[in-house]
């Protein structure tokens, strides 16, 4: 693909930006990697978890069996990776996005989902990715151009450098269990190894769990590189994902969503989809603070 990769560039912060997925392949503060840099050398690839960020249109996540029912009528999704039977978060991640402009700190990326098998979805997604300093932001908005209502969400999927000495703070009111098929379970209370509210390094086991009741607000912190990131977001951003293999990952996620996994099989009005008819649109965006650690006392 031809001038895939885009370059953004100030004094503070340094991103690559690739037209396929609309995905950053790569993000430094000062020369050092807040988001861990993409396995293929300039390119974003169509593997899963090859690219540092993600944006997740028209949903992030799964949906059970592949299929959902909106307004009396069924839908059913085609899997669209080899490595997983479910549709697996959306579209624009695995799609080639069209360059609306580009200058030094700023670049607008759009996709257009065409009507077709394996999907009910036909929309327009526009991502602008700016550099304001210290701070990366990260907007997207997706327009239904389908004849039919739908049930719209957004994300974005991050991968983190996870390090030994990485903390999180991040405050919710629930978490989900995880059941077959990396599906949410049931809902309750926060387990301590898993709190983040007032700041939790990350356990050494395999965690892949959806939290609500977020307030739109994290904080990563690496002692080990003497950097803080504040991260904050506007739009309906009530949910997010943690996911991590283990304590012996080089990476973890952490993933604003405005709605919760499967929230398409979920009671209405519980899951955080936003119903959008024909030429509505949905928006939201990510700030990402980059600052050095403050010293304790």
């Amino acid at each position: 693909m031809s001038n895939d990769v885009l370059h953004l560039k100030n004094d503070e912060l340094s991103i690559e930006l690739s037209r396929f997925g609309g995905s950053l392949v790569a993000a430094t503060w000062r020369g050092i990697p807040f988001l861990k840099p993409t396995a293929a050398t300039g390119i974003a690839t169509q593997r899963f978890g090859a690219e540092a960020s993600f944006p997740l249109v028209p949903f992030g996540n799964r949906i059970e069996g592949n299929s959902f029912t909106f307004d009396g009528e069924h839908f059913i999704l085609e899997p669209n990776t080899s490595g997983d039977p479910l549709r697996l978060h959306g579209d624009g991640w695995l799609s080639e996005w069209e360059l609306d402009s580009h200058s030094g700190e700023q670049a607008t990326l759009s996709y257009v989902r065409a009507e077709r098998v394996g999907s009910p979805y036909v929309y327009e997604a526009v991502q602008d990715v700016r550099l304001d300093g210290s701070t990366l932001v990260l907007s997207l908005t997706v327009t239904n151009m389908s004849a039919r209502r739908l049930p719209f969400g957004l994300g974005h999927h991050p991968f983190f450098p996870r390090t030994a000495g990485a903390r999180l703070r991040a405050r919710a009111k629930r978490i989900w269990g995880e059941r077959t098929g990396h599906l949410p379970d049931v809902a309750g209370s926060i387990p301590r190894t898993l709190d983040f509210c007032d700041g939790n390094t990350l356990p050494a086991h395999w965690i892949n769990n959806a939290y609500d009741g977020w307030d739109g607000e994290a904080v990563i912190e690496w002692p080990e590189r003497q950097l803080t990131l504040r991260l904050e977001t506007e739009g309906a951003f009530e949910c997010f994902m943690i996911y991590s293999p283990g304590a012996d990952a080089d990476f973890f996620c952490f993933e604003p969503m405005t709605h919760l996994p499967n929230a398409h099989n979920m009671p209405a009005g519980t899951g955080g989809l936003v119903t959008l008819e024909q030429g509505q649109s949905l928006s939201g965006s990510v700030r990402l603070h980059l600052a050095p650690l403050a010293r304790a006392g």
